[in-house]
């Protein structure tokens, strides 16, 4: 698979395979702080509400780019073990291909259905998400600071981020929280819709912000931000939509509300709105950059759905068992994070 933006970042390794992990290119001299990266493994673990209930240590294991806790200016080669695995869960379903799945596409491409999902499983978000905590501590020094909140969960919605007044310090809170949520009142909603799943599953949408990205960071076609963040946050499963700012809603605006005013306040340039989501024309403009990313509900659940037999070439019907998540946007979360920090890094690599 080739490699991804400047770090040259790559993710190997399958569900059910016995290692996974990542290769990437990062500075020499990055002291690794261990409590922060494994804050940000513990957030896409299982175990919350709505998560699978397999459980793997999720410990990272350096075979190389580390001396003493500090990158050396070696390719940083992290490996994580998979213990857990249950592959006989899929025995009874080999020919079955899961609707909505990576299956059936995978059989006609690859000539097999990859067990727990292979290389499409949302297990390798995994590595993905410790590459996000290296790029957030190099990025906090830089004076940049991500955060995101569960904005919808089913029907139950969270209050939205303030384009223009966000802070680093709710972004540091939300971090902190198990479950987060600026409304305690969304939250809860939150669990008890998830709670009342029997059998079926819930899709999601998560809200991000980014602040201190220096203006003009980014920058043109392919090359711009909303590009790159896009393109790592279509890279973990069950990903279905990618908008910025106003997104979706631009398509009932007139430009007069759609466009941000700027004002001089004090000194300093400011906006008067934020639909732009912090990106104009690929590059920062100085606002806090908001991202939302949707989640399609996890398509592999215990309620009889229709397929076909691929041996038989028969229609038939499958009821999905195993360990599966009920909500794949809690866990995606972290993967969402760590994929607007490695974007966000990466721009700054590009113009260094």
């Amino acid at each position: 698979m080739k490699p991804w933006g400047s770090m040259k970042l790559n993710i190997y390794g399958e569900s059910h395979s016995e290692l996974l992990g990542l290769t990437m290119e990062v500075p020499k001299g990055v002291a690794l702080d261990e409590e922060l990266i494994f804050r940000d493994i513990a957030r896409r673990k299982s175990g919350m509400i709505g998560s699978t209930p397999r459980r793997e240590s999720d410990i990272p294991i350096y075979v190389s780019g580390v001396t003493g806790g500090v990158t050396n200016g070696d390719i940083l080669n992290v490996r994580f073990e998979n213990a857990d695995i249950r592959s006989a869960d899929y025995n009874k379903t080999r020919a079955l291909p899961r609707p909505s799945h990576c299956d059936y596409p995978a059989y006609v491409k690859y000539g097999y259905m990859p067990s727990g999902g292979g290389r499409f499983s949302g297990r390798l978000t995994l590595p993905l998400v410790f590459a996000g905590a290296v790029a957030r501590q190099i990025l906090r020094d830089k004076g940049v600071a991500v955060g995101s909140h569960y904005l919808k969960i089913g029907n139950v919605s969270d209050s939205a981020f303030d384009p223009l007044h966000t802070s680093s310090a709710q972004l540091c809170a939300l971090r902190q929280k198990d479950f987060p949520t600026i409304s305690p009142e969304a939250g809860t909603d939150m669990k008890a819709a998830i709670s009342a799943l029997k059998g079926d599953s819930l899709g999601g949408c998560v809200e991000l912000c980014a602040l201190g990205l220096p203006v003009g960071l980014g920058g043109e076609l392919w090359g711009g931000l909303e590009s790159s963040i896009s393109s790592l946050m279509y890279a973990i499963p069950g990903v279905k939509a990618v908008e910025f700012g106003a997104g979706t809603e631009f398509a009932a605006m007139h430009g007069s509300l759609a466009n941000d005013g700027l004002r001089i306040n004090g000194g300093v340039i400011t906006f008067e709105s934020n639909n732009s989501g912090g990106i104009q024309a690929g590059m920062a403009n100085g606002a806090p950059i908001i991202v939302r990313v949707t989640f399609r509900p996890t398509p592999s659940i215990a309620l009889p759905q229709h397929t076909i037999d691929l041996d038989s070439m028969q229609n038939a019907d499958i009821a999905v068992s195993g360990r599966h998540d009920g909500c794949i946007a809690l866990r995606g979360l972290a993967a969402g994070e760590a994929a607007l920090l490695l974007a966000i890094l990466d721009a700054f690599m590009e113009e260094a």
